[in-house]
């Protein structure tokens, strides 16, 4: 009896409205953008990448997660470190559009540039391209659609969260990620840790936490 293939999580992105950027500030975006994919790593460990992120056509963005559980919380952060790296208003922040495909790979990606296929591949690439054309910026395609239609709610409602964080909240939030607490959040940030609370409260943290939670028993199923 063969056995089954292995699961993994291939998250596509690429920057938004990333045309308004010009000139040294197009150079500034790409290292925001090499920056903000670090941070998975350094939070999930290293382990978790099955194939790092890697950039590509100047805004657009690639890499395999060898534990589909973790998927949500890489894309989270992702966006969190985008959103933190400039402090400006809502409208003007960076942020990404980020589809994650979950499946098997029948084939992986290169260090000479090759490009991985499987089924978490095409769940990822092909869900960006429609998301585009529905303004959507979180999106999980996953082999079950029982799954899909709960996550398709879910995504979009967690969404909505993430679109209003600013600058301040996001890196609350990618501290509380590292397993900080709020007493050494308020070190870090200079402030008071009941302005920590309000930063996290005002984030909807609990929320974040309960879709989580969801996420990786979901992934549990698969």
């Amino acid at each position: 009896m063969s056995s089954k293939p292995k699961t993994y999580a291939v998250i596509t992105g690429d920057i938004v409205d990333s045309s308004r950027f010009t000139g040294e500030e197009r150079r500034q975006l790409l290292g925001y953008l090499k920056n903000a994919l670090a941070v998975p790593a350094q939070i999930l460990g290293n382990a978790v990448m099955a194939f790092p992120f890697d950039i590509h056509r100047g805004d657009g963005f690639q890499g395999v997660i060898s534990q589909p559980a973790t998927a949500l919380k890489a894309a989270i952060i992702i966006r969190a470190a985008l959103r933190s790296s400039i402090k400006t208003t809502l409208s003007n922040t960076i942020d990404a559009r980020i589809a994650i495909g979950i499946g098997s790979i029948t084939l992986m990606p290169d260090t000479t540039g090759g490009e991985g296929d499987g089924e978490a591949y095409r769940n990822s690439g092909l869900q960006l391209d429609l998301m585009m054309q529905n303004n959507r910026m979180l999106f999980v395609k996953t082999p079950s659609e029982d799954i899909n239609e709960e996550l398709d709610v879910e995504c979009a409602l967690l969404d909505t969260l993430v679109t209003k964080w600013s600058a301040e909240q996001a890196l609350a939030i990618i501290e509380f990620l590292k397993g900080k607490t709020q007493q050494e959040m308020a070190e870090i940030f200079n402030i008071s840790q009941p302005a920590i609370g309000k930063r996290l409260q005002s984030a909807n943290l609990y929320a974040l936490e309960l879709m989580l939670t969801r996420f990786d028993k979901l992934m549990q199923r698969i």
